[in-house]
């Protein structure tokens, strides 16, 4: 099978496979959106007064950063008449997520776009959304983040940090070069392990024993027969060329990881600040903001940013008709303009990330492989595996009250009519 063709993507996608490095800062983990360069005031009015660097992992050609750098990115520098600029450091070139993190600490970054990784060293509590087994559905995933989207933000706040979004890194399915459908069959393989604790205690209590590989050296490890199988989202399978090397994924989402988008509270705060005490540069502001919505014919705007994809074109459509509904009266509508943005997006965003996921699977299935369940007899041991984890980490690596919350959340949700319910 290590003949097989490279899946064939669309342009937009070509650097993930062509881009070495860019492979190996998705290995040190997944992709996500970025920006970038840093809340420093200029000197002159009539040029950029404010810089934010962001820095991400994701190369500058994925489905997480495709949306924002032809849409968001154009339409902030546009509405502030690039009073604003948005930097993105791309592909890992600011270092892995935990290095983006500290330099954020440091003040040389402004804003992170992580993967799951970065989301839980930034936010350790929310390492419960990668307990085993938690959603079954992107759904079910949407859902409970509508119900707790205020305290999530608020995680973020006790860490210094303002969420800007949250989409996906995606669901982590289990894949094999061997039948994966049984566990007697998965604990028959070689497998690699690297999501981190929850990942490894979730194989312990399956009675699975990883084989200890380095991020970088695990497609190698596959490839050679060191290991055989491991988890990981479709893309992941895609960037490394995994996909080449194995027959089976097991068709069931064992985990889910996020990916966020947040900026430096102490910056943002210093920011409005700034335009406190400097209102003749606030006023630039709303000048300009005000020039760009007189002048704004949404139409024609997105056709001058060659918008044409369609679920592109609706969160356009949907970004500037909100905008044209704010105005900017006190120097903490600037910042609440640039969240807002990034929030009214997400559902494009997320539409975007989980196509390219189907896509990913389609390739595959093209190439051979194939998706298998699990054997029913099977089922009850993952789930008890799984709640068994919930409980060992419930109340150490994330509040208590934040695992209740979630799961009253998926009940009520699995209780509509037409959804699945919860299994007793």
């Amino acid at each position: 099978m290590n003949d097989r063709p490279p899946v064939s993507k669309s342009e937009k996608y070509a650097m993930i496979k062509k881009n070495p490095r860019s492979i190996i800062t998705v290995i040190s983990f997944l992709f996500v959106a970025a920006f970038p360069t840093g809340l420093s005031a200029g000197p002159e009015t009539n040029e950029a007064a404010y810089t934010i660097k962001f820095g991400t992992m994701a190369p500058s050609q994925s489905a997480w950063t495709d949306l924002p750098v032809k849409l968001l990115i154009p339409i902030v520098h546009d509405m502030f008449g690039n009073k604003i600029r948005l930097v993105v450091y791309y592909g890992g070139t600011m270092g892995d997520d935990s290095d983006i993190i500290r330099k954020i600490k440091l003040g040389q970054l402004h804003a992170c776009c992580c993967t799951n990784q970065g989301t839980v060293k930034a936010v350790p509590e929310l390492s419960v959304l990668t307990l085993p087994l938690l959603f079954r559905s992107y759904d079910e995933v949407d859902y409970v983040f509508q119900k707790l989207r205020g305290p999530i933000e608020s995680l973020f706040e006790d860490q210094g940090f303002y969420l800007l979004f949250i989409v996906d890194t995606g669901f982590l399915y289990f894949f094999s070069k061997n039948d994966c459908s049984t566990l007697a069959a998965i604990q028959s393989h070689r497998v690699f392990s690297w999501f981190g604790e929850i990942q490894l205690e979730t194989f312990k209590q399956l009675d699975i024993h990883p084989v200890p590989v380095a991020i970088p050296e695990l497609p190698s490890s596959i490839s050679s027969g060191v290991t055989d199988a491991g988890t990981g989202p479709a893309s992941w399978l895609l960037a490394t060329q995994m996909y080449s090397h194995v027959r089976y994924a097991l068709d069931l989402p064992l985990f889910y990881g996020p990916s966020t988008g947040f900026i430096s509270k102490k910056e943002v705060d210093n920011f409005i600040q700034d335009l406190e005490e400097h209102p003749e540069i606030f006023a630039a502001f709303r000048k300009n903001f005000a020039s760009f919505l007189v002048s704004l014919k949404p139409e024609s705007y997105l056709d001058n940013l060659g918008i044409k994809e369609k679920t592109y074109r609706e969160a356009g459509m949907d970004v500037l008709s909100w905008l044209k509904r704010r105005e900017i009266d006190t120097p903490s509508d600037v910042s609440a303009l640039l969240f807002g943005i990034f929030r009214k997006a997400e559902r494009a965003w997320l539409t975007s990330i989980r196509n390219f996921e189907k896509e990913c699977f389609q390739g595959f299935a093209k190439r051979g492989m194939k998706k298998v369940p699990l054997a029913a007899e099977d089922h009850a041991r993952f789930e008890k595996a799984a709640q068994t984890v919930w409980s060992k980490y419930s109340g150490t690596i994330y509040p208590e009250w934040l695992l209740k919350d979630i799961l009253a959340a998926l009940e009520e949700y699995r209780a509509q009519p037409g959804t699945v319910r919860s299994k007793k």
